[in-house]
């Protein structure tokens, strides 16, 4: 049970004591209906602990977003600032978001950013638990994380991100960016206590508040190097 296999849209969860399918839907802001479809062999009534079933993670609005790229809108921002800092025109802007009124821009307004190379690398040290950012090849800042348990632990390799959500909720806090690895992501949390710790079943997890700060920094396509 230990080495299955989950879906592409998934992320592997092991049964804990105590668990039950009711609390792990509501930890995971889904459904019980939605964790037996996702998971049709295993018994409601009778969770073992350290089987691993496995936990269908909430989409991105690719309607909004194909490229899913997106930006959320911080104090200042204008099309000008926006364009500016990801190196792209305000006309391929303008193209992508039809429906923002650039004069009229809200804070935390989600607007969508066009496919674009990215000066951004992201470094991730499993050893030390510390997510590295590199700007054009030179440091620019670190940040505190938690990585997988050492029965589901982070995977090292080359990766990159491939989509961003907004707010995606439950235990992956206020931003989530999936890695090319569809099984895992970077993201927040709703426990500021497990970082630093190897806690999570695999994905890297930051403080909100520096998820959000990332978030507004890089694009789809920043390579990820988990080491």
């Amino acid at each position: 049970m230990m080495n299955r296999i989950c879906p592409i849209g998934s992320i592997p969860y092991e049964i804990k004591s105590g668990d039950t399918l009711g609390s792990i839907a509501t930890y995971y802001m889904t459904t019980e209906e939605t964790l037996l479809e996702t998971n049709p062999d295993i018994n409601p009534n009778n969770l073992k602990v350290g089987q691993i079933i496995c936990i269908t993670q909430q989409k991105p609005d690719v309607s909004h977003c194909p490229s899913m790229n997106v930006y959320v809108v911080n104090k200042g921002d204008t099309f000008v600032t926006i364009a500016s800092k990801f190196g792209i025109s305000i006309q391929s802007l303008l193209k992508v978001n039809p429906q923002v009124d650039p004069h009229n821009m809200m804070i935390d307004t989600i607007i969508c950013l066009p496919l674009t190379p990215t000066p951004y690398i992201i470094v991730i040290d499993t050893t030390n638990k510390v997510l590295n950012l590199y700007f054009l090849g030179r440091f620019s800042k670190a940040y505190k994380i938690a990585i997988g348990y050492p029965k589901t632990p982070t995977p090292k390799g080359y990766f990159h991100i491939s989509n961003k959500q907004v707010n995606p909720g439950g235990p992956f806090g206020s931003r989530w960016m999936g890695l090319s690895n569809p099984h895992y992501g970077i993201h927040g949390t709703n426990r500021p206590d497990s970082i630093g710790k190897a806690i999570t079943n695999g994905c890297i997890r930051l403080h909100n508040r520096d998820v959000e700060e990332l978030f507004s920094k890089v694009s789809v396509n920043t390579p990820v190097i988990i080491k």
